[in-house]
């Protein structure tokens, strides 16, 4: 009983530290030579191509939204202070 307990404990140690070691392998390979492909159409290579094409076309979009959200922001805060000194007058002419 003892000696198939030990069997299968040794089969999934060495099965999961297999399976670590060809991964990790695996991935180190990849950082350091790449898939093997050289084309410059690989599919990541395009996407990031023309996911940094549409960030230095969308960079006036994004700069004209942050000085509308610091003008919202603003007229927010005009806003709040108006409400506040409604506030104040009310609870002044209440207590007259």
């Amino acid at each position: 009983m003892l000696f198939y307990l030990t069997n299968i404990f040794l089969d999934v140690v060495w099965g999961t530290a297999f399976w670590v070691i060809k991964k990790t392998s695996g991935g180190v390979y990849y950082l350091i030579w790449g898939d093997g492909t050289n084309k410059l159409e690989n599919d990541g290579e395009c996407e990031m191509i023309i996911l940094s094409k549409e960030n230095i076309e969308n960079d006036e979009c994004i700069s004209k939204l942050l000085e509308q959200t610091k003008l919202q922001g603003e007229q927010i805060k005009l806003l709040t202070d108006s409400i506040m000194s409604l506030k104040e007058q009310i609870k002044h002419e209440e207590s007259n």
